[in-house]
């Protein structure tokens, strides 16, 4: 008779609790499913039981707006009763009719202080039937048919405007472009609440266009799609050179030009160009992955002549010793020692010019030959800063002090230059 296994009998209970185990996580996975498809599906109903609704008030308000405007009610009047309710419908259906049978326009009466815009005030209700009692026909040979009088025709009522139904877009992409063109008018408007407003407006476009293309089939990410009009892109670029223009002190007209002569500050001005360059890559840059290469495009286009422009600028200062003018030289734009008589540039170490920039001892424009390794080769170059650092550069610690690289390198330097 053999004895009892023990350790078999262990190892069986094991198996069968793990079975177990995998049982009830099987069925609570099920469970949950089962509960998440409940849910969608409950969620569905309520969103297809609301459009229903919705589809049902939207063709009772087309026949009550029919209606009142049979009666004689404006457009705007009739969607101003609407708002109330079918209470206040019918209060004033019934009441146009009776006016409008003892020759009363309602129009008139609705567009008059005799009215206010709260729909469900009852003094409105008192008002309207002091009308019709005052048009009751008087016992006299000489009645006159009731007339309202011009001078009170000046109600809210009579400047109420049909409210406008919501924009709707065929695209997310369009929706983003379409309230960038509103929010830019807003801002020449200088309507500070219409800008907050389409701001934020704004902000709700890219999030749902960020998590839209997350959800896009791999093949479908790199699409080129439009997420600012046709019409907008160089108004964007119009409105970001005349902001970067005002932010370095120069006038500009109403296309954002700069009136008037540079004196002296060419290189600022390039510069500002550069500056607005950079905002609009920053504007294109939609979300994290939705650009606008058509508006990149343009951004790339004006910083390159800016750059070309750039180094033109920093080259000329140095060949001119100065500046070609006495307004230019007037600002002391080159900033290095002269090494001899023969008139050549003391370079300047470039790191002890990077502590010069980023500790503000330098001007927007300044030039400076700089001496730096490069390729382990030691080379002479003209920069011109710019106050502008590159977003992706990291800068370095130098004798404990984090730097960064604000300028725009002209070329190489040689002394024949000059």
């Amino acid at each position: 008779m053999g004895g009892f296994n023990f350790g078999a009998f262990v190892g069986g209970m094991s198996r069968q609790i793990s079975e177990n185990i995998e049982s009830a996580k099987e069925f609570n996975r099920e469970k949950d499913f089962r509960l998440e498809m409940l849910a969608e599906e409950e969620a569905t109903k309520e969103r297809l039981a609301r459009s229903a609704e919705r589809r049902t008030q939207r063709k009772q308000d087309e026949q009550n707006a029919a209606m009142l405007k049979a009666v004689g009610y404006t457009d705007a009047q009739a969607g101003w009763i609407i708002q109330g309710g079918s209470t206040t419908v019918s209060l004033y259906s019934d009441w146009g009719q009776k006016a409008y049978a003892k020759g009363i326009n309602p129009a008139d009466i609705l567009g008059s202080n005799l009215v206010n815009s709260d729909q469900q005030d009852p003094r409105n209700e008192a008002a309207l039937n002091s009308v019709l009692s005052i048009a009751d026909p008087v016992i006299e040979e000489d009645v006159t048919p009731f007339t309202i009088r011009k001078d009170i025709i000046t109600g809210v009522l009579g400047e109420v405007e049909e409210a406008e139904k919501p924009k709707q877009y065929g695209s997310l992409e369009a929706g983003h472009a379409g309230t960038y063109s509103l929010l830019q008018q807003a801002k020449l408007d200088k309507d500070k609440d219409e800008v907050t407003r389409l701001e934020g407006v704004l902000e709700e476009w890219k999030t749902k266009i960020e998590e839209d293309i997350n959800m896009r089939k791999p093949e479908d990410t790199n699409k080129d799609v439009k997420y600012f009009s046709d019409a907008s892109r160089p108004t964007i670029v119009k409105n970001e050179l005349a902001d970067a223009y005002k932010d370095y002190q120069f006038e500009t007209d109403i296309e954002g030009n700069i009136t008037g002569k540079l004196e002296g500050r060419r290189g600022v001005a390039i510069v500002a160009r550069l500056s607005a360059a950079d905002k609009i890559k920053d504007i294109a840059n939609v979300s994290p992955n939705a650009v606008d290469t058509r508006l990149i495009n343009r951004s790339d286009m004006l910083r390159k002549k800016a750059e070309i422009d750039l180094r033109d600028y920093g080259r000329g200062i140095v060949s001119s010793d100065g500046g070609a003018d006495a307004k230019t030289t007037s600002f002391s734009y080159l900033k290095n020692a002269k090494e001899n008589e023969g008139g050549e540039l003391t370079p300047m170490n470039f790191k002890l010019a990077n502590v010069m920039a980023n500790n503000g001892k330098l001007k927007v424009g300044d030039v400076i030959v700089i001496r730096k390794k490069e390729n382990r080769v030691t080379v002479d170059k003209i920069v011109v800063y710019t106050g502008l650092r590159n977003p992706e550069d990291e800068g370095y610690i130098y004798k404990g002090q984090k730097l960064y690289d604000m300028f725009y390198d002209a070329g190489i330097y040689s002394p024949s230059m000059q």
